[in-house]
């Protein structure tokens, strides 16, 4: 009996390195659908997360939900887009209610690529400022009209609260840490093929194509047409085909200038469980116009 309790201690020690943090302390799955999302509005520590335009959210919106937009969560200068700084960043997530034990579901558009990919950006922020128990709807809003759930007008002013927690800074990588990753940690480049391969370029990115070594996994293949989430299982074989099933990879995903590439961050870390996951923020922007970095086509 003695040997059999070391044993499970043993195990429950082991399973405890393997398993990281920020799963291991979800109170709430990575996606959640929307007749679980219509089951726990009334949960008091739920806090339903709009991230729409304001002229949408007044239009309709999941009762109680409060307006977050998009914007509030994204800094930097034309194109660029960079995490708010630590004051400001805890400062908005108060200002919306959250709290270390609340639990929030982000709600966005998904008819279209960039709006799903903001939901996933907010998340992914979110989760940088030390918050765990977050959420994307899936499907978004149009989903909750579509299964005729019920609709609200009425706005919600948030009960604001007070919020501080270590930044996940590992989140994050910038252009010294990918160069010194270069030829050793697997790169995710999730434009568009015509964008990776160098056929056309944004008019921000000073040179066509793509990082060295990158594989391609662009962002529309992580949904349905319906802006739903591709199953696990679907998702699991696009991401095993292009960086393997080992979940101890290192793996740096970047888009064009920051604001796609935490959507297959988010879907390798928090639903396929790989636990080394960064995303460059100054993506192929910035790397392009850096005369000495390397570019592929």
């Amino acid at each position: 009996m003695k040997r059999l309790a070391y044993r499970s201690l043993v195990f429950l020690a082991f399973a405890a390195i393997l398993i990281p943090a920020s799963v291991a302390a979800r109170d709430i799955a990575a996606i959640v659908s929307v007749d679980w999302l219509e089951r726990n509005l009334s949960n008091p520590k739920l806090i339903v997360m709009d991230v729409r335009k304001v002229e949408e959210y007044r239009e309709g919106h999941i009762p109680g939900a409060v307006n977050a937009y998009y914007g509030t969560w994204v800094t930097g200068k034309g194109y660029h887009t960079e995490v708010p700084r630590e004051d400001d960043l805890f400062e908005a997530m108060g200002g919306i209610g959250i709290r270390n034990d609340s639990i929030v579901v982000v709600v966005g558009r998904m008819d279209v690529c960039q709006t799903q990919a903001e939901c996933a950006r907010v998340l992914c922020t979110l989760k940088y400022g030390g918050f765990d128990n977050v959420s994307m709807l899936d499907g978004g809003y149009e989903q909750w009209v579509r299964e005729n759930k019920a609709v609200s007008t009425e706005i919600v002013k948030p009960k604001k609260s007070v919020y501080k927690a270590a930044l996940r800074k590992e989140m994050l990588a910038d252009k010294a840490y990918v160069v010194s990753r270069l030829g050793k940690a697997a790169f995710v480049d999730v434009r568009e093929p015509a964008l990776f391969t160098g056929k056309t370029k944004q008019v921000y990115e000073a040179r066509a194509g793509h990082i060295p070594g990158a594989v391609n996994l662009p962002v529309s293949e992580v949904f349905t047409r319906s802006g739903t989430f591709k199953s696990r299982n679907e998702l699991e074989a696009i991401a095993v085909k292009a960086v393997g099933s080992d979940r101890s990879r290192e793996i740096v995903t970047y888009c064009d200038a920051g604001k796609c590439c935490p959507t297959w961050a988010f879907v390798l870390r928090d639903v396929l469980g790989y636990r080394n996951v960064r995303a460059y923020v100054g993506s192929f922007e910035e790397w392009s116009n850096e005369p000495g970095l390397p570019v592929s086509r």
